[in-house]
């Protein structure tokens, strides 16, 4: 009956409370309606007898419908409590995992399919955790407790209303395959419209000045097409089952009571009021069953949506951070890789199909040092930052900080002694003092200002209409990439790491901006280790020393001069973009 144990664990402690509070109360329901039912009967029979009903009877009977209607009430808030706080540990827990599985996760994923998992897909349980749940207990236990209230009216009806019973249950099995399919069949869709949604508004410049859009459009005018089938599919099913379910719960309960209750009134066995009570009750009966038969598309689309939720919970993380992890004493900023080999998975299906990036990169960077990776893109230098950071552990070889190994690091400690500013400054929809303190939550107005000053943004800042309380905009949008890049240089003087990464940090600006950069970017670098990724050569020429990259390795060192000196791939690389020497 659509019970998946994956989900059962999901629930909490006090989400099982709430959830049993619905049941609970959804009994009392069904006691105060068989009460209500009861006194019908007997007032019927009095009525045949020609005796008043007692004054008792018409308060009682306004009281039962007041207290049902209040437990009707407080059952559902109880449900949707239960819910709710599913929903919340879930979408927790899924988030936590994700940032766990890290960049490298994510860059084999969809955004737009991975966001509508995580919010329609977790969003789509409400009516799993909140109604088919508790409805499930409902169904499976209500027909029991009023058939044996019946046998106290007539064991014989009772008998024959019990084996009617399992015809429900037994029309859901046949149609849950079908359901299923289609469910799963849905939520593929949704997840790729989502994606290609998602995908054309990220991509919106370059589709107009492309003249794609209309192209794109019709695109996404198909996918949806295709997702409105899927949900007419899931809509058809839907209603046939519940049209079968209603027929044969009429069939099977509500004409075989009528049947027997005739049948046993004109035997003499029962009286007309308690034929009237059989069969009342045997509308009862069938009442938590067709609900659940309403209720099972919830069921079968609540497990659909999972599904992919568990596949993104059930992948494993390539880096774990180790329980033994312990914050070394006396840190040196000291980096060594050695004999480090690394390849990309290129499909999480098949880990064996994959892309080397490095292969036996041996280099050191002494603490305080300035080094530079240059080389050919594919070369390598990204790739062994991502291991620095630990994004990705390597296959072979050892990366030790402090002639540590990283593995033995605690993973928020590592990532706290490294400050970035990457080639596309990452700033999120916010303020501008919200996306500095990114760095240091807890960082005063005047700290954020400071940093802002020594990165030349503070007067643009001062400038915007809210100061530091201006929304920057998704990504940071409305700020040129010269402003963004100096909030982002701002952002790491303000973190105060002992090693800096600059990746392209200057590759997006005009010349103005980068020698404002440029000024901002050496008070960032004072006194630290300092990695410098770049393709303008003309920035580095100053670095303590120069590695060239090519194939995963280290292929040449030394400085500006002494490379251009010895006329290798260096030299060469120089030349090609003719930087005067």
């Amino acid at each position: 009956m659509l019970i998946d144990k994956r989900l059962l664990d999901l629930i909490t402690t006090h989400a099982r409370r709430w959830i049993g509070v619905a049941v609970l109360l959804g009994w009392l329901i069904v006691i105060l309606n068989v009460v209500q039912i009861a006194l019908i009967g007997g007032a019927v029979d009095q009525v045949f007898q020609v005796i008043p009903p007692p004054k008792w009877l018409l308060p009682v009977f306004l009281g039962i419908i007041a207290l049902r209607a209040a437990a009707t009430w407080v059952a559902r808030l109880a449900s949707h409590k239960a819910a709710e706080q599913t929903k919340l540990s879930l979408r927790e827990r899924l988030y936590g995992h994700i940032l766990k599985l890290g960049p490298g996760y994510l860059g084999g994923e969809r955004t737009g399919a991975l966001v509508n998992t995580a919010v329609e897909g977790i969003e789509n349980l409400e009516v799993y955790f909140g109604l088919y749940l508790p409805q499930l207990v409902l169904g499976l236990t209500i027909p029991i407790l009023l058939v044996i209230f019946i046998t106290t009216l007539d064991w014989l009806s009772a008998l024959v209303l019990l084996f009617s019973q399992p015809l429900i249950p037994l029309s859901l099995g046949v149609i849950q395959r079908q359901f299923r399919a289609a469910s799963n069949r849905f939520w593929a869709s949704a997840n790729k419209l989502s994606a290609q949604f998602l995908d054309s508004l990220q991509g919106l410049t370059t589709l107009k000045m492309f003249t794609r859009s209309q192209a794109q459009g019709e695109a996404i005018q198909a996918q949806t097409e295709e997702l409105r089938q899927d949900t007419m599919r899931i809509l058809a099913v839907n209603q046939v089952s519940l049209f079968f379910i209603d027929w044969v719960s009429t069939l099977g309960t509500t004409v075989v009571a009528v049947g027997m209750a005739a049948w046993r009134l004109d035997s003499g066995v029962l009286s007309f009021g308690e034929a009237l009570t059989l069969v009342l009750l045997s509308v009862e009966l069938a009442r938590p069953l067709m609900l659940l038969g309403s209720f099972f598309h919830a069921g079968v689309s609540g497990i659909a949506a999972a599904q992919r939720i568990f596949s993104i919970l059930e992948i494993e993380p390539a880096v774990k951070g180790s329980p033994q992890a312990t914050e070394p004493e006396g840190f040196k900023p000291e980096i060594q890789f050695e004999a480090v080999d690394f390849a990309y998975v290129e499909e999480q299906e098949n880990p064996k199909k994959q892309r080397p990036a490095l292969h036996k990169l041996n280099m050191s960077i002494q603490p305080g040092e300035t080094v530079a990776l240059v080389g050919p893109s594919g070369a390598g230098k990204s790739t062994a930052i991502n291991l620095l950071y630990r994004f990705f552990d390597p296959q072979g070889g050892e990366i030790r900080l402090s002639s540590i190994p990283l593995k033995t690091l605690p993973l928020d400690w590592l990532r706290a002694q490294i400050a970035l500013v990457a080639q596309d400054t990452y700033l999120f929809f916010g303020t501008v003092a919200e996306n500095l303190r990114l760095a240091k939550p807890d960082a005063s107005q005047s700290e954020l200002e400071t940093a802002a000053r020594a990165a030349h943004i503070h007067e643009f800042i001062a400038a915007l209409p809210e100061g530091y309380q201006t929304q920057v905009g998704e990504r940071g949008l409305t700020l040129s990439g010269g402003q963004a890049q100096r909030i982002a240089i701002a952002r790491a003087l303000l973190k105060d790491a002992p090693i800096v990464v600059l990746d392209e940090a200057t590759s997006h600006v005009d010349a103005e901006n980068e020698a404002a950069i440029q000024e901002a970017i050496e008070r960032l670098t004072a006194d630290k280790t300092v990695i410098i990724i770049a393709h303008r050569l003309s920035t580095i020429r100053d670095a303590d020393r120069i590695l060239v990259m090519a194939d995963g390795q280290v292929i040449e060192t030394g400085t500006h001069a002494a490379l251009i000196a010895q006329n290798g791939p260096y030299a060469r690389l120089v030349s090609a973009q003719r930087v005067v020497t």
